[in-house]
């Protein structure tokens, strides 16, 4: 999916995976809109995109599943 759907869906709560992170490696928005990564970390959506403006994060998000 896009970068743009994928914001989508984190806003929704939703798990999000992308091909440059690892099997373990996800991404989600909590209710105050900060990013939460699957090691308790959290940062602001400016400080998230901010490391990656690289063309290749604008596509290939995908849902997040274990071992997926």
């Amino acid at each position: 999916m896009t970068k743009n759907e994928a914001i989508k869906f984190m806003k929704e709560g939703m798990k999000l995976s992308h091909k440059h992170f690892t099997n373990e490696e996800w991404v989600k928005m909590g209710l105050d809109g900060q990013m939460i990564l699957e090691d308790g970390v959290e940062c602001s959506p400016e400080d998230f995109w901010r490391w990656r403006q690289d063309k290749s994060w604008d596509n290939d998000w995908k849902f997040y599943f274990k071992n997926s």
